[in-house]
């Protein structure tokens, strides 16, 4: 599985790119893109840039050139609920645009007009995934779903922070999440945000966003390395693949139909990964892997009886 990993500044990207092995570096749309791995994971990690237009170009790019098949949208946020701490976590349950206001013609602050859908859901999965994560962190930190909201403006305003909290029910306020998640719902590909608290949003964050958006950064950082961690163990079926292979999409997808989650591992961006493919003697793909079975290209008998031994 390939996992798209999304920051929107230097600050927010920093610890993932001292993390990550065996990268490659590719640009688009003025964006550099560093494929790699990262606890086991195969990742495509990014800066964004500020802004719902930059990570809407990000998400679509990681979505078509990359193929992605998760989300995570990691870095800082201006806390609106009350009970929120500078430094707490906030995971994503769903995200909305508060700047979008069509209210004149009868709609609802933050409702796209003539749209179905507005309010983006993240992928249930991912959110426990985020929590269960945030409960290795220090105690003192508060790790809570809601939420969370996005703009193109920064939220510096106690009158405002009250409206949005009241408005919305919101816990957060950002300037990227919710055009990741509209991207995301509209590829079909699962997505999740994960905010840690830099400032109050609440004309105070002149003082705090600086001193507080190191710290921040470090605890989102923590909880989706922790997130990758737990899914590289909980991982029982691999697919050793390449980006155009037929027979390997095949085997995706006859898994799917199964209802069988599996790891996906690119060997043309992994060294690594060709060698463990060589340690069961083959050379080519795909090779799908269940412990120490292994069944090479697309069999269904074969890989019927391999996941049967799970």
């Amino acid at each position: 599985m390939r996992i798209g990993i999304i920051g929107a500044m230097d600050e927010e990207i920093a610890l993932y790119m001292e993390a990550m092995e065996q990268t490659t570096k590719t640009v688009k749309a003025g964006i550099t893109y560093y494929a790699g791995v990262m606890e086991g994971k195969e990742v495509v990690l990014c800066k964004s840039g500020v802004g719902k237009v930059n990570a809407a170009v990000t998400t679509q790019i990681l979505i078509d050139t990359f193929q992605v098949e998760r989300v995570i949208f990691t870095g800082v946020a201006g806390a609106v609920h009350p009970d929120l701490n500078i430094g707490d976590i906030v995971v994503s349950t769903d995200c909305i645009q508060h700047d979008i206001d069509v209210s004149p013609l009868g709609f609802a602050p933050g409702q796209i007009p003539f749209t179905e859908q507005w309010i983006w859901s993240a992928d249930q999965d991912l959110i426990q995934q985020a929590i269960d994560a945030g409960k290795e962190l220090d105690a003192g930190i508060q790790v809570v779903s809601g939420r969370i909201l996005s703009g193109d403006q920064f939220v510096a305003s106690r009158e405002k922070v009250q409206w949005l909290h009241e408005q919305f029910q919101a816990h957060c306020t950002e300037m990227e999440g919710a055009s990741v998640g509209q991207v995301c719902a509209m590829n079909g590909v699962p997505f999740v945000v994960v905010r840690s608290m830099s400032d109050k949003a609440d004309g105070s964050a002149h003082v705090n966003f600086a001193e507080f958006t190191k710290l921040a950064s470090e605890r989102s950082y923590a909880i989706v390395r922790n997130m990758l961690k737990a899914t590289s163990q909980d991982a029982g079926v691999i697919v050793y693949s390449t980006k155009n292979c037929v027979d390997c999409n095949l085997v995706k997808e006859w898994l799917k139909a199964k209802g069988i989650s599996f790891e996906v591992r690119d060997v043309m961006t992994s060294r690594a990964y060709q060698e463990e493919v060589e340690r069961f003697g083959f050379m080519g793909v795909p090779v799908t892997v269940v412990g120490d079975k292994a069944v090479k290209g697309y069999a269904p008998s074969e890989l019927e009886e391999l996941v049967g031994s799970k």
